[in-house]
């Protein structure tokens, strides 16, 4: 190199600047995924994606649409009812993704110094972190009522999961889980972390689609949960940009309220469903900031 570069000067430097310029791209890339990765409206700009503008569209007519409760990426209104199937996919996704964060040993936990878990191995040796949908159609409360809080609460949660035509998912890529239209009404969630002793189950009744004024109806029973916590996974803020109007960019207009249940937890039922979420026209869920009860 260092004789081409004495025979061949100019050609030298040329090269130099285009490695050069390759770094510094290379850097700027790496830079900008590193801060949206961590911005706080990393979950907000990720679901804004999953409904975009299409290029031979006004910002004008994208934006009435929007408000109008229009799916740009289905193109079509969605009802309710199609909304639900669309929503509980993506109330699944959010689980495989919350069982992600323990796979890559992200999760803040609570080990005796307060250090950070290896819970990957953890999801491994439990066989944990799955999430199962189990056609069977019990209510939150036949269901409780079902596996109980004794002894063998927990033989009864796997022969729900063993049970024949149970689907079962882990990660997102997961060809089960892509193709699967959740279209079926009668079905639970089964949501296990990294252990048996967290298990957390979603009844049939478990969720329902709201619409705007539904929602206005029992807002004030909710506060938003934007805020960074200690423990725990979705331990990042993440937020809604200021000055936003959501519905501009077809979210807001319909919300699912969701009531799930620990296994095991003697517990009752609570009267409010435990968390609202914000969805976009087409039934994806924003991960986080999402209502809960105060």
């Amino acid at each position: 190199m260092k004789k081409f570069a004495i025979a061949n000067p100019s050609k030298a430097i040329v090269i130099l600047l285009i490695i050069l310029l390759v770094a510094i791209v290379a850097e700027v890339i790496k830079l900008r995924k590193f801060y949206e990765e961590n911005s706080p409206y990393y979950f907000w700009n990720e679901l804004v994606k999953k409904n975009p503008k299409p290029s031979n569209v006004t910002q004008q007519e994208f934006e009435a649409k929007n408000r109008a409760g229009y799916c740009w990426r289905d193109r079509k209104y969605y009802s309710k009812e199609e909304l639900w199937h669309n929503a509980m996919k993506s109330l699944t996704g959010r689980m495989i993704y919350e069982n992600k964060l323990y796979w890559d040993d992200k999760v803040v936990g609570a080990g005796p110094d307060g250090e950070t878990l290896l819970s990957s191995g953890r999801c491994a040796s439990w066989k944990g972190c799955r999430v199962w949908r189990v056609p069977v159609k019990l209510t939150n409360k036949e269901l409780k009522d079902y596996i109980g809080v004794n002894d063998d609460y927990l033989e009864k949660v796997n022969g729900l999961i063993n049970a024949k035509k149970v689907q079962s998912y882990v990660f997102s890529s997961d060809e089960n889980y892509i193709n699967d239209d959740f279209k079926s009404k009668d079905f639970i969630l089964i949501h296990q972390k990294d252990d048996q002793d967290y298990i957390t189950l979603y009844g049939s009744n478990c969720c329902y689609i709201l619409n705007k004024p539904e929602w206005f109806l029992i807002r004030e029973k909710y506060t938003l949960d934007d805020t960074e916590r200690v423990l725990g996974t979705f331990v990042e803020e993440a937020k809604i940009p200021t000055n936003t109007s959501i519905m501009s960019w077809g979210i807001g207009n319909f919300y699912l309220s969701v009531t799930r249940f620990v296994a095991g937890n003697t517990g009752k039922l609570p009267k409010y469903p435990e968390k609202i979420f914000y969805l976009n026209n087409c039934g994806d869920i924003l991960y986080k900031p999402y209502y809960m009860t105060k």
